[in-house]
């Protein structure tokens, strides 16, 4: 939690820096997902700054009270956006690899809650979220 809260500290700082402004807004899911740093691009259109994209580190979700790296898909990524008050994932996300026999978080649009799943034993690279990137 402590480096949630340096790491929205520090993109409120930046944010604020860039574009000169006393007002910036940012949703706290703070319950619901969590990431290790943030970074926000901001758009400016006569003088007004709103943020264009934002591109989470180390994205990860809660799952049984666990926060859990997440597998890659279009359904894992616009659920987490859509909990940071973004309307979806766009083009520019990062991943990693998973191990063999482990689980990772994979959202059930049915049951509308983040679960386990389990990769298996095919040796091969389990795709998740190193970033994210939302709009």
């Amino acid at each position: 939690m402590k480096t949630l809260a340096l790491s929205l500290l520090a993109v409120l700082s930046t944010a604020s820096v860039a574009a000169q402004s006393d007002i910036i807004t940012l949703n706290s899911a703070v319950d619901t997902v969590s990431f290790d740093k943030a970074e926000v691009e901001l758009f400016d259109k006569d003088g007004v700054f709103s943020a264009s994209s934002t591109t989470y580190y180390g994205p990860k979700v809660w799952v049984n009270g666990r926060l859990q790296s997440f597998f890659v898909g279009s359904t894992n990524g616009n659920q987490f956006c859509e909990e940071r008050g973004h309307n979806q994932e766009i083009s520019g996300s990062t991943i990693k690899c998973g191990e063999d026999e482990s689980s990772y978080a994979n959202y059930d649009w049915y049951g509308k809650s983040w679960t386990y799943k389990s990769t298996g034993s095919k040796n091969q690279c389990y795709q998740l979220y190193a970033t994210i990137k939302c709009q």
